[in-house]
């Protein structure tokens, strides 16, 4: 789902410091925003005096905003809050001239070169509402118009943090009941983040050394590729002051709650099969996904229920919209996976595996796509062997 002001996805993957220590016993019922936004500020973000601290997110995430404002500016900062609804967003999705879609703010790019820390909370909170009815072609108009920032973002200086702000109706979004989404994204937040940042670290150690991968379920995947000469990128919920100095803008950003291990491997090397049996597409299940990598490229795509999903969305894009991008491999061992709704998995959760093909350039590959279009599929109870040692058994990390 983009945001009304067309920023790419990886923009929104922020959050810093160690988060573990910092929310290790907030819960959704309590929400003790002002003590959360106050580590944050000091603690994980460390705003300094002087410093130019933006604040995005939607109407139902005002508290945590005004808390963080306020800390923020008690640091020193120069604070200013960019506010949105899921309204306002409605409205650009459904009721805007299709002519006025593809209108680049190149605004953004100009204000964001000033920025020194951008906090995301979500702008929307009804997701699967906002996006009902809308056809992929808005869609991919919407996202191509925010094609220009990608090649800005590693020559600003910003360093981020981004939160999952958990509502019912977010969770619902999602096909789960909502008090249990609630609670699951509040559990995340709580994991021990020294034991996720000691895997990630020792996994992303013998990735660097790896020269090829395999990747198999129990479902049918059974594909290989090369890791080649790329980083891989460790969102273990700390920012340190080299990552937050780096000059790639994905090392100044983490997440919250955070756990996760992401990379671009060698795009032309993947071969073999992948088979999902479930993965949601727009916010509905798509059922008995299949295809092969041909030197890298999708082949022979087939689905259930929902295909059509996928193929328009494909369609609507122009590029490497076919070919190998990514491996994400999540560490978050408190973030559960639910599948009672058929596809409600998240990248972070500890052990599984997400393929992804489209584009890749903030990780540092070669695929370009309109958009920057790009479709994970999630790999579950994989097992995942470095040349030939096995470092994830049946969707649990063994290193």
């Amino acid at each position: 789902m983009k945001q009304t002001t067309r920023i790419p996805w990886i923009f929104l993957l922020a959050v810093c410091g160690t988060v573990g220590l910092l929310v290790a016993r907030a819960r959704a019922q309590t929400r003790d925003f002002n003590q959360l936004a106050h580590n944050i500020v000091t603690t994980s973000i460390a705003v300094k005096p002087g410093e130019v601290v933006v604040i995005t997110g939607g109407k139902h995430t005002i508290p945590l905003m005004e808390a963080l404002a306020i800390e923020a500016q008690k640091a020193g900062g120069m604070v200013t809050i960019f506010l949105n609804s899921d309204k306002v967003i409605r409205s650009l999705h459904t009721d805007v001239d299709d002519k006025y879609l593809g209108q680049e703010p190149r605004f953004i790019g100009d204000w964001f070169k000033q920025v020194d820390v951008l906090i995301s909370l979500p702008d929307t909170s009804d997701l699967k509402a906002l996006d009902a009815g809308v056809s992929a072609a808005r869609l991919a108009k919407l996202a191509k118009s925010g094609d220009f920032l990608t090649p800005m973002l590693d020559g600003m200086k910003v360093r981020g943090v981004s939160l999952i702000y958990p509502t019912e109706e977010r969770g619902k979004s999602f096909g789960l009941d909502g008090a249990t989404y609630v609670n699951m994204i509040w559990q995340a937040m709580g994991a021990d983040y020294r034991q996720i940042s000691a895997q990630g670290n020792a996994l992303r150690k013998m990735l660097q050394a790896a020269k090829t991968a395999h990747v198999t379920s129990p479902s049918g995947t059974d594909m290989h590729f090369s890791v080649g000469n790329r980083p891989i990128f460790l969102d273990d919920g700390t920012l340190p002051p080299d990552k937050a100095k780096s000059k790639r803008f994905i090392d100044r950003n983490v997440s919250l709650p955070s756990g996760a291990l992401f990379f671009a491997p060698v795009e032309s090397s993947a071969t073999g099969k992948v088979v999902v049996p479930r993965v949601l597409c727009r916010f509905d299940v798509m059922n008995d996904s299949s295809f092969t990598f041909h030197n890298g490229r999708m082949e022979d795509f087939k689905a259930g229920q929902n295909a059509n999903c996928f193929t328009e969305l494909k369609s609507a894009s122009r590029g490497d919209t076919d070919k190998f991008s990514a491996i994400s491999i999540g560490l978050n061992p408190a973030w559960p996976i639910h599948e009672e709704n058929g596809a409600a998995y998240y990248p972070n959760t500890a052990g599984l595996v997400f393929v992804s093909i489209g584009d890749n350039q903030i990780l540092g590959g070669s695929n370009k796509a309109e958009g920057t279009f790009n479709f994970g599929f999630p790999i579950v109870g994989a097992t995942v062997e470095l040349d030939g040692k096995v470092v994830i058994k049946d969707g649990r990390l063994v290193i």
